[in-house]
């Protein structure tokens, strides 16, 4: 997936076809029972390689980038303000990165809603973005256990993507991890069966399956600043301290997304840079 380019027009366009009619850009949530089919994580499996795929395309290569929003009852309005905000940051990723492929994914909590909270979109590059954040449903559950089930979206990032830029080039993607209180210490073998349709013989520990997905992403959390201390914490022994940013106001989420693939890939490009130089000299020391 990931073919096309966003196309800012259109996605005005769109908004103002669905106000004029009033019908209001989140209407899936309004009327779901389930997810939507186009988000359902069991869908993966018919899919011909049985993973989420973000392939390089049109003669430009990928740079896949997941972001994920917390849909339970705290936090059920950042896909909200997302939305809003698409154009803005869809024009700062293409002025980053080359050719940004976008997953939008959203958790709840199995405890609460099952199966249904977890929803996993396709890399894309164009305006299926848009329709990727608006076929969301806002669950608005969760709440109660100490945690939420960041755990699967873990999962999916390790064992539901490929992508190019890791098989043909060794360069990790990026994975934005909006979250608020704490992970669970493991996967649910019961939960990896529901969810995703997999067969699982045992439940698989939060830190194996992280090391796992930080093979193929680069994985930040976001973390709210109205969310719980020691779930940052814990964040931060299981990430690293450079890998858990503050967000200070949910409409801030896209450019703290931007700012962050900018800065990461900028140092890419300084580190390319200097072992090419150290290359170069050897090679002339030689």
């Amino acid at each position: 997936m990931g073919y096309g380019t966003f196309n800012e027009t259109s996605y005005h366009d769109s908004a103002a076809t669905r106000k004029a009619a009033n019908v209001d850009d989140f209407e899936y949530t309004s009327n779901a029972t389930k997810v939507h089919d186009t988000l359902d994580p069991k869908r993966i499996k018919n899919k011909p390689f049985g993973l989420l795929e973000s392939r390089d395309n049109e003669g430009r290569v990928s740079t896949p980038i997941i972001v994920t929003f917390d849909v339970t009852g705290s936090n059920i309005d950042n896909a909200r303000v997302a939305q809003k905000k698409l154009p803005e940051l869809m024009a700062k990723l293409a002025a980053v990165c080359q050719n940004p492929q976008v997953a939008i994914w959203a958790n709840d909590d199995t405890h609460s809603v099952g199966r249904d909270a977890i929803q996993l979109g396709e890399f894309e590059s164009d305006n299926k973005i848009d329709a990727s954040i608006r076929n969301i449903w806002l669950t608005g559950q969760g709440g109660g256990n100490q945690g939420e089930s960041y755990d699967l979206l873990i999962y999916a990032a390790a064992r539901k993507t490929v992508t190019d830029s890791i098989a043909l080039r060794s360069k990790r993607g990026y994975m934005f991890l909006y979250a608020d209180e704490p992970f669970f210490d493991h996967v649910s073998a019961n939960d990896i069966r529901n969810v995703f349709g997999d067969t699982a013989q045992a439940d698989v520990p939060i830190g194996d399956i992280i090391a796992e997905a930080q093979q193929k992403w680069n994985i930040f959390v976001i973390w709210p600043q109205s969310g719980y201390l020691h779930a940052r914490n814990q964040y931060e022994e299981l990430f690293g301290k450079d890998h858990v940013e503050t967000l200070q106001a949910p409409e801030l989420l896209c450019e703290k997304v931007a700012s962050m693939v900018s800065l990461q890939e900028e140092s890419a490009k300084e580190n390319l840079a200097m072992h090419m130089s150290d290359n170069e000299f050897t090679t002339r020391v030689v």
